[in-house]
């Protein structure tokens, strides 16, 4: 498994301010917590921006489609700025995957951001962008893959991962 477990990804978040969070988002209708999403990403709190648009969809599941690309915005600049990976930013699970399985990838995930009249749509396009230039390229992908390999913050988050799979096993067994 190669992109962050959720468990990762959050991991250093303040639990007791996002409980304060979302019990004021509790009373507030879907729009607001949209609205309260991107003021939080504007403060670059990305985690409790993820936190508000996800209580968007919960509060209103007819505005899924609208909700997603805010999301995915945040998302990516959450997994970019907790690990240092293209394969994650981009959403591609296995290192391995094909120059195909990166483009559809990359395609679904641009238009996504595209469409997003998100603050944060255009710099997570960015990012997403980049990913894709590296990746698409067999030459800079391989060199790449040989410096991301050999980097002891992906072995770590390798090691990371594989406990946290193995746990998440055991957990559903």
């Amino acid at each position: 498994m190669l992109l962050p477990p959720i468990e990762y990804l959050f991991n250093d978040i303040d639990r007791k301010a996002l409980k304060s969070l979302l019990d004021k988002l509790w009373k507030e209708d879907d729009e607001f917590c949209k609205n309260k999403a991107e003021e939080l990403f504007k403060q670059q709190n990305i985690d409790m921006a993820i936190y508000s648009i996800g209580l968007a969809f919960v509060k209103n599941r007819q505005r899924v489609q609208t909700y997603h690309p805010y999301f995915k915005a945040y998302a990516v600049h959450k997994v970019a700025s907790k690990v240092n990976n293209w394969y994650a930013v981009l959403g591609i699970k296995d290192l391995t995957s094909g120059f195909d399985d990166i483009k559809k990838q990359y395609n679904r995930l641009a238009s996504a951001l595209r469409s997003c009249p998100s603050v944060a749509a255009e710099s997570a396009l960015r990012l997403v962008n980049f990913a894709w230039a590296v990746l698409s390229q067999p030459k800079l992908r391989e060199a790449y893959d040989n410096q991301l390999f050999n980097s002891s913050e992906f072995l770590e988050y390798v090691s990371l991962s594989s406990s946290y799979s193995k746990a998440a096993t055991q957990r559903n067994a």
